[in-house]
């Protein structure tokens, strides 16, 4: 990765050349007549349409039947599941090459990352704690080919497939139950006690939920310590001393992971866009851990691995796909609709301080596939530019022409918060259809307790009006009334978060901030008190 960095045009060239190597003999590469030229990136541009996935769907479900072969030479051996934008689960082909060339490779240059400034990651065999991958069985197939989430790393398929140090621990192998509750209260029990150096999660929430289970888990947990048993299931000798110690811990104020485990140094999760907005409970559950992020990445494939300690940006892996850009002034959608045809911009024509589109081609034969991802320009290693995602295109809300978009919520939320000297802490925000529409708020704070805060709304409005015209204009002309903001106790909203997860894939579930409705504001402020 670190070579490739020092010279990412070679390493860019090479994952093209791979990508048309490994799709030039499919079935839709032949009928297309796609075919290389003595320029290969212009070629590529010029000659092979940018899609969206839909656009791909066809062909998804004709490689469904041949499993392989329509748009790449190389097996599928999993359909990924990743819920789209409208909830239906998308279907991305797992294939060999994909998995032995890039995915794999990715997830070693990451935890090299960590061991690099954390080497007692090493220590020992509890040193790490890796609630980012899963082994489950799977229970949803596409002709026969198991259909799961990139997180399930179970089975595995060949010798070069993941296979870390805990890949048979028994808070992590296929016998641990899928239930998110379950799966939690077994990596609590197995490795209380022990010398844990390192958490590594996802999401932010699963950290934060980690720690709630703790609490909720708190009599059972001291109990099975104390008898050496797991749900009453003897499974060591008991140690009367980790489990006192873990009472008196748990009987004190604001219980922090560290008093659990006092030699924890790292944690990693997601850390930008609306991750960050767990930064203050990270922290409050992490004091003075280390924290670097987990790599900028979806089911659809690799953007960014963490190289360094940045918590803010990483540099483009130029070395797991080919990236091309599109600034993020562009409406994609309508110009794809129209048919227009689009310039697009490669890594190094990128400016610092500004957002793109990513357009990228993966080792699977998804090629020049639209992400829906938007990625700000934070800085440059060389060359290459660091990024850090900012937000999923087309997440806004309009009623009257104002397209408020999520990172302009979340910015006039933080700055009312800061003016307020209260921290930041989750948001949730959704529209509200009144005879003047509105927009509506929930936002946790130090002393909310489920009431409007009209100065606080206030605030967050003026900001709105600030950073959006057209919400100003709505609003100066009575169109669009002002948001209404609600503040709830510290993580109300996160609780709420784990709930959800509970009730799903706990690997997949994502915290929100930006809704299409205000279902959740009831339901949230029904918890407060329970």
């Amino acid at each position: 990765m670190l070579d490739d960095i020092r010279d990412p045009r070679r390493a860019q060239q090479q994952v093209l050349e791979d990508l048309v190597h490994i799709s030039a003999d499919s079935l839709h590469w032949k009928k297309e007549k796609f075919s290389g030229g003595p320029n290969p990136s212009m070629w590529f541009r010029r000659t092979l349409p940018i899609r969206r996935y839909n656009d791909f769907e066809p062909l998804l479900d004709a490689e469904t039947h041949t499993k392989g072969g329509v748009l790449s030479c190389s097996p599928v051996i999993r359909w990924l599941k990743t819920s789209g934008t409208m909830g239906v689960s998308k279907k991305i082909p797992y294939t060999l090459h994909w998995l032995v060339q890039y995915r794999i490779p990715a997830m070693k240059a990451m935890w090299a990352t960590y061991i690099d400034y954390h080497p007692a990651l090493l220590s020992n065999p509890y040193a790490v704690l890796d609630t980012q991958t899963v082994r489950e069985s799977s229970n949803d197939f596409v002709h026969g080919v198991p259909h799961q989430a990139i997180s399930n790393r179970h089975p595995r398929v060949t010798g070069n497939d993941w296979n870390p140090p805990w890949y048979e621990a028994p808070w992590f192998g296929p016998s641990v139950p899928n239930r998110h509750e379950d799966r939690m209260y077994y990596r609590l029990r197995h490795l209380i006690g022990k010398d844990l150096r390192f958490i590594s999660s996802i999401n932010p929430s699963t950290l934060i939920s980690l720690r709630d289970h703790l609490l909720m888990f708190a009599e059972a947990l001291i109990k099975d310590v104390y008898d050496g048993t797991l749900k009453g299931v003897r499974i060591d000798d008991g140690n009367q001393f980790v489990a006192r110690n873990l009472e008196r811990v748990l009987q004190g104020p604001d219980v922090n992971l560290r008093d659990v485990w006092p030699t924890l140094e790292l944690f990693s999760c997601w850390l930008s866009a609306s991750a960050k907005l767990y930064s203050r409970n990270l922290s409050s559950i992490f004091p003075n851990v280390a924290r670097i992020p987990f790599m900028s990445c979806g089911t659809e494939g690799v953007v960014t691995i963490p190289v360094d300690n940045d918590p803010d940006s990483q540099p483009l892996a130029v070395n797991q796909g080919y990236y091309e850009f599109v600034p993020a002034s562009e409406d994609l959608d309508a110009a794809l609709d129209a048919g227009k045809v689009l310039d697009t911009m490669l890594f190094d024509e990128l400016k610092i301080g500004e957002d793109y589109h990513l357009v990228m081609s993966q080792g699977n034969g998804l090629y020049r596939l639209v992400t829906g991802d938007i990625f700000r320009v934070a800085g440059r290693v060389g060359d290459v530019p660091r990024l850090h995602f900012v937000r999923r295109a087309g997440v806004f809300h309009s009623f009257t022409g104002e397209k408020l978009t999520e990172a302009q919520v979340t910015e006039a939320i933080t700055v009312a918060l800061a003016q307020a000297g209260l921290g930041m802490g989750l948001y949730m925000c959704g529209p509200c259809w009144e005879t003047v529409p509105f927009y509506i708020a929930l936002a946790e704070t130090r002393d909310g307790h489920g009431t409007e805060d009209q100065a606080f709304a206030h605030s967050v409005d003026e900001t709105l009006q600030r950073i959006n015209i057209e919400y100003a204009s709505k609003r100066k002309s009575k169109r669009l009334d002002g948001i209404r903001v609600i503040t709830v106790p510290p993580n109300s909203i996160s609780r709420y978060v784990d709930r959800k997860r509970a009730n799903g894939n706990s690997t997949q579930f994502k915290y929100k901030p930006f809704h299409q409705d205000t279902k959740f504001v009831q339901e949230i402020i029904n918890t407060i008190g329970n």
